[in-house]
């Protein structure tokens, strides 16, 4: 217990206001009466919770606050109604903006009430550039206007945001150098909302290999795993830049670019794009989206039509697959457990790594986050600058020189640059080995297991680099 009272002091004291209790949030039942996103729900509590404010206070405030600004799908009409007679109404929501060129128009998204073609102004846009790269969760104020042809359109005309803007990295680096890496470790997994405690450090160092693909830009992975053990929870609650299809089909207009509508798709929105339920996922044009992602996830672009478009989205497919009595794959080749396009060879090299997941246990109530840790929102903002941040700002994620095979020496170089902005530990770092290199060689290693069970004549399960001394 005192390791857990040492660790919580120490978050507080280091980490200051990017920092919110995690159980107390999970204790309001927020959820229970919205269904918001972790991000959403840590910031509606950092607004309203006081020290000297008892929960019930807080919950009442909080809930008040969402049955008037996030209407239920019963309520939209209300809200419409009352746009039209001319009142300007405030909504909570994820609002998104995308760009009819044809047109000249902004227009934006506003999901409580079905709307897909309300409008923005660029001046309010310049403002909030954030609608326009996935969308952001905020305060938007709504009102009518006449276009001047005998129709009327919604305009948002304000905007809150309700996530965290640029988080100042010179902090999290400063706050860094006062944990040691365990220590650092056990923050990231408060921060995803498991508790470390309940974890061993086994499953700890697995649990955290969810995060690589937000730090590291065009990282593609894999988890298999058991159902239970909360593969999807980590995507769909700490990053708006992160997107979830939670299974059913996908089409090559929503994956690359709808030419009908000149939109382009989730790989050219997002840092991450996340297939869950990879075992039962369906692709309409298979062929053609086989053929997309091949070219996709080698070289980071794709043609659409006389479009080329380049993107640094990653890719992350989360899939059940059976395990024995042992806890282990029931079968050496589980790749096949997957859709028949994930059993060519040429597509699965071109992912960088597979987490274990069957290493990481069931969820239980005893596995979630029990103390303080980093804001949700705060850490996916932190996560999306560090993937582009110039060494002079963020000097981390080096990589020792690594010679062999093309492929495997690229993906471990990718990995363990992920590693390394995660952990904030360079080569020259005694734990940089344990923490950066090895994990990233284990990651590799399971892609070329399944390689090597696909087609072994051109493929050995080991993987084969040197590493330079560092």
């Amino acid at each position: 217990m005192a390791i857990i009272t040492d660790l919580d002091f120490k978050i507080v004291e280091l980490l200051g206001d990017l920092t919110i209790d995690k159980e107390r949030v999970r204790n309001l039942h927020i959820r229970e009466a919205r269904t918001v996103t972790t991000f959403v729900e840590e910031w509606l509590v950092s607004r309203y919770e006081r020290p000297d404010k008892k929960d019930d206070a807080v919950y009442q405030e909080i809930t008040a606050f969402m049955t008037q600004h996030l209407p239920t799908k019963t309520e939209k009409e209300g809200l419409k109604n009352r746009i039209v007679n001319g009142d300007s109404v405030v909504v909570l929501d994820r609002f998104t903006v995308r760009v009819d060129v044809s047109k000249g128009k902004r227009l934006v998204s506003i999901p409580c009430l079905d709307e897909s073609r309300a409008e923005a102004s660029n001046v309010l846009l310049d403002e909030h550039p954030g609608l326009l790269s996935g969308g952001q969760w905020g305060a938007g104020r709504l009102a009518l206007r006449s276009d001047g042809k005998d129709r009327n359109v919604i305009e948002l005309i304000e905007f809150r945001p309700m996530q965290s803007g640029q988080v100042r990295l010179q902090a999290l680096i400063d706050a860094r150098q006062g944990f040691d890496t365990e220590e650092w470790l056990r923050v990231l997994i408060r921060t995803m909302g498991y508790e470390p405690e309940a974890y061993s450090e086994n499953q700890r160092r697995n649990l955290v290999l969810r995060l690589l693909p937000l730090v590291q830009k065009n990282l593609n992975m894999m988890e298999l795993a058991p159902k239970g053990t909360g593969k999807s929870f980590v995507f769909s609650n700490l990053s708006r830049h992160v997107w979830l299809n939670s299974g059913g089909a996908l089409t090559r207009a929503q994956l690359f670019k709808n030419l009908s509508t000149r939109e382009e798709g989730l790989l050219a929105r997002f840092d991450l794009l996340v297939l869950d339920e990879g075992q039962s996922i369906e692709f309409k044009g298979e062929s053609d989206i086989h053929a997309k992602f091949k070219d996709y996830l080698e070289s980071g672009h794709y043609t659409i039509g006389h479009d080329k478009i380049t993107s640094e989205c990653g890719l992350m497919v989360l899939a059940n697959i059976e395990l024995d009595y042992r806890g282990l794959p029931t079968r050496p080749d589980f790749i096949r457990q997957l859709p028949e396009m994930f059993h060519d060879d040429a597509l699965l090299d071109r992912f960088h790594g597979i987490v274990a997941g069957w290493k990481i246990p069931r969820i239980t109530n005893a596995h979630f986050a029990q103390g303080p840790g980093i804001k949700a929102d705060v850490f996916g903002e932190y996560a999306h600058q560090i993937r582009t941040a110039s060494s002079a700002i963020f000097p981390y994620g080096q990589v020792p020189s690594l010679q062999g095979d093309t492929r495997d020496s690229k993906a471990i170089e990718r990995l363990a640059r992920a590693l390394s902005r995660l952990f904030m530990l360079n080569p020259e770092h005694s734990d940089y080995d344990d923490y950066v290199l090895k994990p990233a060689i284990g990651l590799r290693e399971r892609v070329r297991t399944q390689l090597a069970a696909l087609n072994p004549s051109e493929f050995s399960p080991q993987v084969k680099i040197e590493v330079a001394d560092h």
